[in-house]
Order: C-alpha cells, then structure tokens, then sequence
C-alpha cells in the first residue's frame, strides 16, 4: 500500500493528494547527477523518502505541520514532473526513467532512522576529502551526522570550481562599504602584496609582490604607473573552491564511486550517517491505524510494597491502575499498535527495572497510569505530567488531558512538568496520568465502575490517534 499525503497550494488555496512513492522519483530525479549507479541512486530514493517522512506527523517529527497540508509546498516548488525531463535528459529519458523507477521501488518504504524517527538526511554533491560534523556547519550536535573520511569523490570532474565576483557584488551581498578612494591604503590581497613600507608622504618605497621584493620606482616602471604615490583593488575577485555542498551527510559523488566499487545502498549509507538504523515503515490503516506504533503501558505500583493510595472505602491504586491498563491494552492492540505492559499481575515492580523495561523495549511513547490523592474530598480531576523540555511528551499530554477531561467530564487540573523517576530516567518521550481522585467520593464510585474505565481507555486511545493525526 502506497501512503497518500496532502500537499497545500497557496497559491490557489487548496490541497492537492499526491502518492509519496511518487513523489520520491520526483526529488530523485531533481536531486542527484543521471545516471549514477543504481545502488547510490537507491541511496537517494531512501533520503529524501527520509526527508518527507520526516515532515508527515505521526511519524516522529518535531516540525511545525501545513495546518492544511500534510507537508508545504515550498519544499517542492523546484521540483517537476518527471515527463518534462524530456527535454533536459534527451535521448537517455527512457533509460534513466526506468533507473529510477527501479532505484524508488526496490527501496519502496524504506527510511533511515535514529531512536526510531526519521533523521534528517542531509546530503551534498561533493565533499572534497571529507564530510563534515553538524556543528561545525549547524551548530547542532546530531548524534549520525559526524565527519567520515571521502576520498571517493576527488576523481570528479566537478570537485574543482570557481566564481568571479566583481567588487560591487561583493559589496552588495555582505553589505559591506570597501575603501576605494584612498591612493595611499592598500586594500590587502592575501599572498599577493605585503610587506608594504611607505614613506611619510605615503609614497612606496618597497613592497613584496607575490613573495618577491621590489622597489616602489621599479613597479613604477614595470607597470607604467604615472606615481609612487599608488595602490591597488581588486575589479573582479575569483573565489576557488573545492567541492560543492556544505559537507554534512551523503556524498553524492563518493556514493557513486563507492557503488561502482561493488558497496549496496545500505552499506553507503552506513558509511556516511553514524549508528542509523535502514528500516521498512509500517503504513498505517483503517482497520489497523496504529499498526508501526510500539507503545509502553505502566500500571503504576503493585504487590506488598507497592506504597499505592488507598480510598477511605479501601479501592487500592494498584488495582485500578492495573484494570485500566489490561483495557487499554486490549484496545491499542485492536488498533495495531505492539504494547508492552510493565506488569499483568499484582506484583511489585521496582522503578529501576520499569524504566530498563521501557529503555529496552525502545518504544514511540509510553504512559503511567495512576490515581491520585489528597486530604481533601472535595478536590477532583484529571492532571497530567512531562519531564521538562520533553516537546513531544508535552503535545502528547496535552491531547490525552483534553481528551479525558472531555469525555469523562472531570476537571482539567492541568498539564505539568515534573522530574518523577520514570519520565527522568527513560529514553522515549512518556506521560504520567493521574485519572482521577480516589479521595473523591464521587470519583472513587466512577474508577470502580466498569464502564466509566471503558470511558478512560476510549479516551486515551482517541488521544493518542489524535497525536498522531490519525482519523478513524
């Protein structure tokens, strides 16, 4: 099944639906030299499918959405239709045509992963030696993209190149204002003149030209100058480079060399972004909309030592909890997501051991389920906790908080950040949820009762759908 994705049109105030396999041959061909090897065009097919994925909710992304789109427009202003490559590619349409029909298919839905989001695959045409680390360019430490050694593209033709930009130019772009006027201020060149001494009166008494050491009169004389009264700009500065892109990621050209050097797609890209996982994504489904989505269910305390909140009519925490969470398992599995519970029995369960469980298992979120209590019976309602700076965490509970809220119509307390062990100390963004109070009387009757914890499952499972922008 191909996934279908929403593309806005600003310009003409609608959406368009587009095939993302479709798409991929699309930025294949607009972004990388034809014909490369097959397998480095596999390389590209898995990026920028990467790229895209990263975009779509749902799938990992911490980027703001098109409110009325699944990915913008802007992103693919550049890119055409493959039938107008006829003109660019000439004779060789058919043959290149095929090659990336061929390169997008046998990597259909395959994407390049770190702690199981998208990465953002960054790539380039020619590194010129060596990649670069993110932070050097960025900024940012990212974790796969770190400098590898290329010396797979200095056999390109394109790794040497030049630009000429006059003086005006560069003063337009860097908005800068150059001295030009002055006939006794040099405007220094590196390594073509220094070491320059001037007279009182501003006149060259010698100089060094490009390493070599002349009297003022003799340049005078050499040049046909009318004084030594002179300096010098530049009309045109040629910039000389070597390579072309800013370094970070896949090497396009080394790619292709080292394809041709009998290297698969998986091995290039295992080269060039560090300890990435290549994976096949699960498209989701009606019958089955979270079916790709591993999720962690925590029934909080259990056993003798469980230290639980007890109502004053002796309903225990634990049981609750853990009567809550074997529901909410049931339907996140009807829904096709591969959940894993911290305990089914009433057992005691050490935090530690919870929060290895979750760091193993490695899921897309978790959640603790708890009740909570206080001295006072007349408070009630529903609250929900993240771990500080933890984006996803917070838009995941804030969805849920409203959900439950909503449909159990209990007071919304609010979502809060706090450092409990289990939110601290796990590698993947989770949520505590405090249901309800089983200090209210009116609360603990409803936690007991069957149907209102049908209510509490219908409503978290309509969060997380929401979350990820799931409709059913």
């Amino acid at each position: 099944m191909d996934l279908a994705i929403k593309i806005y049109v600003p310009t003409e105030d609608k959406i368009i639906t587009r095939y993302i396999e479709d798409i991929v041959k699309e930025l294949v061909a607009w972004s990388i030299p034809m014909p490369f090897h097959i397998e480095a065009l596999k390389c590209q097919s898995i990026i920028m499918r990467t790229i895209l994925f990263r975009q779509l909710k749902g799938y990992g992304c911490n980027q703001e959405k098109n409110k009325k789109g699944d990915i913008a427009i802007d992103y693919l202003k550049e890119v055409i239709p493959l039938t107008e490559y006829k003109q660019v590619w000439g004779k060789d349409y058919a043959k290149n045509i095929q090659l990336i029909d061929e390169a997008v298919g046998e990597t259909r839905g395959i994407i390049i992963t770190f702690n199981d989001k998208p990465i953002d695959a960054r790539y380039h045409l020619i590194c010129g030696g060596a990649t670069e680390n993110s932070e050097n360019v960025d900024g940012n430490v990212v974790q796969y993209l770190r400098k590898v050694l290329c010396c797979y593209c200095k056999e390109s033709s394109s790794l040497y190149g030049y630009k000429d930009l006059s003086i005006e130019d560069i003063e337009s772009k860097l908005k800068i204002k150059l001295n030009k006027n002055n006939p006794t201020k040099n405007m220094s060149i590196e390594d073509l003149f220094d070491e320059i001494e001037r007279d009182e009166e501003g006149r060259v008494v010698r100089l060094r030209v490009a390493g070599k050491e002349f009297q003022g009169k003799e340049i005078v004389k050499l040049l046909g100058l009318e004084s030594t009264r002179f300096s010098w700009r530049p009309k045109i500065i040629r910039f000389f480079t070597m390579g072309k892109g800013d370094g970070v990621g896949l090497c396009q050209q080394g790619a292709n060399r080292l394809a041709l050097e009998g290297k698969n797609a998986n091995d290039i890209i295992n080269y060039y972004y560090t300890g990435v996982e290549i994976k096949k994504i699960e498209m989701p489904c009606i019958k089955f909309p979270l079916k790709g989505k591993v999720i962690v269910i925590d029934a909080a305390h259990g056993g003798e030592n469980s230290q639980d909140n007890v109502s004053f009519n002796g309903v225990r925490e634990k049981d609750v909890n853990l009567s809550i969470s074997k529901k909410l398992e049931i339907e996140l599995k009807n829904k096709g997501a591969e959940v894993y519970m911290t305990r089914l029995e009433d057992i005691y369960l050490p935090l530690s051991e919870r929060a290895e469980l979750i760091n193993n298992v490695k899921p897309n979120l978790f959640l603790t389920i708890h009740q909570n209590y206080i001295k006072n019976p007349s408070i009630s309602g529903t609250e929900i906790y993240y771990f500080r700076g933890d984006t996803e965490a917070k838009r995941l509970g804030n969805i849920i908080l409203k959900r439950v809220a909503q449909a159990l119509e209990t007071i919304d307390r609010g979502l809060k950040t706090a450092d409990f062990y289990l939110l601290r100390d796990t590698n993947v963004s989770g949520i505590h949820i405090e249901i309800g109070y089983l200090s209210s009387p009116i609360e603990e009757k409803k936690l007991i009762d069957e149907g209102f914890k049908d209510k509490i499952v219908a409503a978290i499972t309509e969060g997380i759908l929401s979350y990820y922008e799931i409709s059913i």
